[in-house]
């Protein structure tokens, strides 16, 4: 995951010095921006809760790419979480002791086997997308929502699923910007023909890179180009009014002229 993180960082930074010198990044208008196409670094950090009730924390890497051409967009990325929620010993105890009762010889193996079903901490590589909603894109301050599904080794023996829902607010600058999202997950594990179902809360921050340009951005450079084709207009005019400014001239001299 580390060097996936690193090659989607090496591509966006091999993009800054081409557009450092590029024409300065402007908003056009409210509700609109100069491109649809962004790059994505977020870190996160929260807290996981286990389905009986153990909570501890839980943290988060992210790269990705969004399409937004207006309001509604799409976002696909590569999330790779972890979730450290502590075990439950006294059930772990618990469950061996009934197992092994009433002579108590395979404790130990009981205890051991409850210890691995009971296995809540891990880490996962998911495969994130689903739709976003910006609610003034292009401006100053863009607050957005989205929703979507990671999905992470998916198979018979093992699968992961993770639902989540997001509230964000971007701030933009010329060809960057920064957000701040609150997010909430359930993530659904099946492992070993055990399911555990996670609670998720957690805060994200990162960093975003604008790259290519829009329409929009081409009709108002083309736009000049027509205006000076269409100057050539008053001057035909000006000339007319100077092929008829010699006869009314001549009309307006008096009868001691004309002799």
């Amino acid at each position: 995951m580390k060097k996936i993180i690193s090659l989607f960082a090496v591509c966006i930074f091999s993009l800054l010095p081409s557009t450092l010198f590029a024409e300065p990044f402007t908003l056009i208008g409210e509700g609109t921006q100069i491109s649809p196409f962004t790059a994505k670094l977020a870190v996160g950090a929260g807290q996981a809760e286990y389905q009986y009730g153990l909570a501890g924390r839980s943290e988060t890497y992210r790269a990705g790419f969004e399409y937004n051409p207006r309001n509604l967009g799409f976002e696909l990325g590569v999330n790779r979480s972890g979730y450290f929620v502590p075990q439950d010993r006294s059930t772990e105890m618990a469950s061996a002791m009934i197992l092994s009762a009433p002579s108590f010889d395979n404790f130990g193996y009981y205890l051991a086997a409850a210890a691995m079903i009971d296995k809540v901490t891990f880490s996962k590589t998911f495969l994130d997308l689903g739709p976003t909603f910006h609610f003034r894109p292009g401006s100053k301050f863009d607050p957005y929502i989205g929703a979507g599904l990671g999905i992470a080794d998916i198979g018979a023996k093992q699968s992961t699923l993770r639902a989540y829902g997001k509230l964000g607010v971007r701030m933009n600058f010329e060809r960057s910007f920064v957000f701040l999202e609150l997010e909430g997950a359930s993530i659904n594990r099946n492992f070993q023909g055990e399911k555990y179902i996670y609670g998720e809360g957690s805060g994200i921050f990162g960093f975003g890179y604008y790259f290519g340009s829009s329409s929009s951005s081409d009709n108002k450079e083309t736009s000049p180009i027509k205006q000076k084709e269409e100057e050539p207009a008053p001057k035909q005019e000006e000339t007319k009014k100077e092929e008829v400014s010699p006869s009314k001239s001549e009309e307006e001299k008096t009868p001691e002229e004309n002799r």
